[in-house]
């Protein structure tokens, strides 16, 4: 009867200590879990994410060229600047919470009716982000509608290819040339996924862009 007692006094050890670790197991566990999806939450919250990924469409205003002021290379009298429509798209991806790369196209155009020219300059290129808005929202722990704003210093750098064709005589001239600069931008989002963007400064092809944010 005493074996059968010490026996059961034993087993009752043994399984309570095993219960314990168990328990210490499964909540270490729960516990790297929590802590997992909380990093996941809060590199996804706010307008600027890390693994965001935001299409930029953008009407432009004003138009340059790169560093060299392009003019008519058919020998009329004015240069390919000022009030050029044109249309610039970015595709900027966030490996960080504050910083996002990304690539960009543009295109500007004009028809010069008394010359009978048409002038088409593409731009091509890189661009890197920093979202100092979301950086500062974090480190002063306010609000600042950081979900929906979204504050960035940006640079770029391509190149481009500007296109004369003179119908007259339908003969094309091309130039190549270095396209690099940067600016300011700001981004509101009416909902998470679409809002609209405003970039100023140097920019591909322009001084100013107005378009959409379409995130993902």
């Amino acid at each position: 009867m005493a074996r059968i007692l010490l026996s059961f006094f034993f087993i009752s050890i043994l399984t309570a200590s095993f219960s314990e670790e168990t328990f210490k197991m499964i909540s270490q566990q729960e516990k790297k879990k929590k802590e997992k999806r909380t990093k996941i939450t809060e590199d996804l919250e706010g307008a600027s994410a890390k693994r965001n990924i935001v299409l930029q469409p953008a009407i432009n205003f004003g138009h340059h060229s790169g560093f060299t002021k392009r003019s008519s290379g058919f020998g009329y009298g004015y240069a390919y600047s000022g009030l050029i429509p044109g249309i610039t798209l970015n595709i900027d991806g966030n490996v960080h919470k504050y910083v996002s790369v990304g690539v960009y196209y543009g295109i500007a155009f004009q028809k010069y009716t008394v010359s009978n020219v048409l002038y088409l300059n593409h731009v091509f290129g890189a661009r890197t982000n920093f979202h100092w808005w979301q950086l500062l929202a974090d480190k002063t722990g306010k609000d600042l509608f950081a979900n929906k704003i979204d504050f960035d210093i940006h640079t770029h750098i391509g190149g481009y290819m500007a296109v004369e064709k003179n119908n007259n005589t339908n003969t094309k001239l091309k130039h190549l040339g270095i396209n690099a600069g940067g600016g300011i931008g700001f981004k509101y989002y009416f909902v998470k996924y679409f809002g609209v963007a405003l970039d100023a400064g140097f920019e591909e092809a322009s001084w100013l862009k107005l378009g959409l944010a379409l995130k993902f």
